[in-house]
């Protein structure tokens, strides 16, 4: 599921597909008339990777949602009436039960389900895009686990010295303090 060039323009429905840059801006493939078009670089434009949708707690990025409402309705479009609320809402549950729905707006729930039903019309979102997302994410995420590890294996070797209390020892990776030696001072004659 690659929605790197998937974008949003303000005050434009629907979503495009950034094609390339012009010297004054970009060309773009509208997602629901399948027609290209160019765009002044002065637009204002969101990647779709980059919009989060707001939680209890924090956030979590939309991509991580549509990966979640895809799953529940087995990667097919959702017909829904974007008048009915409680439809809209219900569905949202289903997909983010901790989503913070005094931030949340009807507007923006009409938006991502016809953003969702948008990426799965164009073979954007398939079951097997979302399971190389899937893989991606998982890797990656060992990657930076095995490259902590491999830091703090680095670190403790070229450390100059060693903590010895072991009060002080965890599981995790301990960072060695070095101690800085300052010249001696010569006695005045």
């Amino acid at each position: 599921m690659d929605l790197t060039k998937i974008i949003a323009i303000t005050g434009k429905s629907g979503l495009f597909e950034l094609l390339s840059q012009t010297k004054g801006g970009f060309i773009v493939k509208d997602l629901v008339a399948q027609k290209k078009l160019s765009i002044n670089a002065n637009s204002q434009v969101s990647l779709l990777q980059n919009i989060s949708i707001y939680t209890q707690d924090s956030e979590v990025s939309l991509i991580s949602v549509l990966v979640s409402i895809s799953k529940k309705h087995q990667f097919k479009e959702i017909e829904f009436d974007k008048n009915d609320t409680n439809t809209l809402r219900s569905l949202m549950k289903d997909a983010q039960p901790d989503y913070a729905e005094d931030r949340v707006y009807n507007s923006d729930l009409k938006k991502l389900f016809t953003w969702y039903n948008i990426l799965v019309k164009n073979g954007i979102i398939t079951e097997e895009s979302v399971k190389a997302y899937e893989d991606n994410l998982a890797k990656s995420s060992d990657d930076s686990q095995k490259e902590n590890s491999e830091d703090c294996n680095i670190s403790q070797k070229t450390a100059t010295n060693e903590i010895s209390n072991d009060d002080t020892k965890d599981e995790a990776c301990v960072t060695k303090k070095s101690t800085k030696k300052t010249p001696a001072k010569k006695k005045a004659e």
